[in-house]
């Protein structure tokens, strides 16, 4: 039978990712819909049918604490704003209902750990679940140049440089709460966990970053507190690499370089060439489908939640970004990383 759920939050995301992959999941059954205002979650709701939606706006019986006394919710997707979401994740776990969270896990290390620790006390995680999305986890691409890179043997030295520029006209751009960020890092706390999800991915979980060293800066003034950083990182077993982020640059560039002991993996977008030979990923999909489609199973085979799903994931790519920023702030101070190698043990 499937599974009553909740979208919370009526984004571009929630538009373009969430409601598809809710709507291709066989485990899933869309039930509900959360918005801030009724009329953003009519738009999101579009033409679906049977499903009922709640706002701070609609009155009585219609607010979140309503949707989530609901028995027939048996879980919620929350895409919602960066700074007020752990409050919404932590009233869906107390209501008992099963959690898949955007990404970032929350604005800063100590928020995440805060609410991860109260999670562990206070929810059993074998019963109730809480899943952090990271779709880059699921991207075929990374996928398979992880499993190429495992294939060439231990990486030796890497580079990764992701450049574009949001204009100021870009969709995204124009939510307010990016456009004004109260939080670390702005564009490169929202996109770039992606990339250290993914390089993260590629290395693997045996090879963590260890430690970081980082210059940060403004390129564009409407883009603060700052867009673009670049680190040099190095990992546990001594490889060197270098981590170029930037969402106010005239470059454009997503490459992810890995000399290893028998060649060189690169990914180039969608391509992706090892040892200079063209191996092409075709495009489908941002992985969001596959990443609700497993939380769903998790659910109905009565299990935790897979590794590259868990809040203690999230919580280490936040580590390594906030890291890389706060290594800005001090002009390159090298960082130490701790949270990748707690995962091992």
């Amino acid at each position: 039978m499937a599974i009553g759920v909740a979208i919370v939050g009526s984004g571009h995301f929630a538009k373009e990712q969430h409601l598809p992959a809710v709507q291709a999941a066989a485990d899933l059954r869309l039930g509900a819909i959360y918005s801030r205002s009724l009329k953003s979650a009519q738009a999101l709701a579009g033409s679906t049918s049977d499903v009922d939606l709640y706002s701070d706006d609609s009155g009585a019986g219609k607010s979140y604490a309503d949707l989530l006394a609901r028995s027939d919710i048996g879980a919620v997707i929350i895409g919602l704003p960066i700074l007020v979401q752990p409050e919404f994740i932590r009233k869906a776990l107390q209501a008992g209902k099963h959690v898949l969270s955007e990404k970032p896990i929350a604005k800063d290390v100590p928020t995440a750990q805060d609410l991860l620790q109260w999670y562990r006390a206070n929810i059993n995680p074998r019963k109730t679940f809480w899943a952090v999305g990271e779709n880059y986890r699921y991207l075929t691409k990374l996928l398979f140049a992880a499993e190429q890179v495992r294939q060439m043997g231990p990486v030796r030295h890497f580079r990764v440089n992701v450049h574009s520029l949001i204009k100021g006209d870009n969709k995204y751009y124009l939510t307010p709460w990016r456009k004004s960020p109260e939080y670390q890092g702005g564009f490169l706390l929202d996109g770039g966990v992606h990339m250290v999800a993914g390089l993260r991915l590629i290395l693997g979980r045996d090879e963590p970053i260890t430690t970081v060293s980082a210059l940060s800066q403004q390129q564009q003034a409407y883009l603060p507190p700052v867009d673009t950083v670049d680190a040099v990182v190095k990992t546990g077993s001594g490889a060197t690499g270098v981590v170029s982020l930037s969402w106010g640059s005239p470059f454009s560039d997503n490459v992810f370089e890995f000399a290893c002991e028998k060649g060189v993996v690169k990914m180039h977008f969608d391509g992706l060439t090892i040892n200079g030979k063209d191996h092409p990923i075709e495009f489908d999909g941002k992985g969001v489908v596959p990443e609700v489609a497993e939380f769903a199973r998790a659910i109905v085979n009565g299990r935790p939640v897979e590794s590259r799903q868990s809040p203690e994931e999230a919580l280490a790519d936040l580590e390594v970004l906030e890291q890389m920023l706060q290594s800005g702030k001090r002009d390159g101070e090298k960082r130490q990383l701790h949270l990748q190698t707690e995962l091992l043990a």
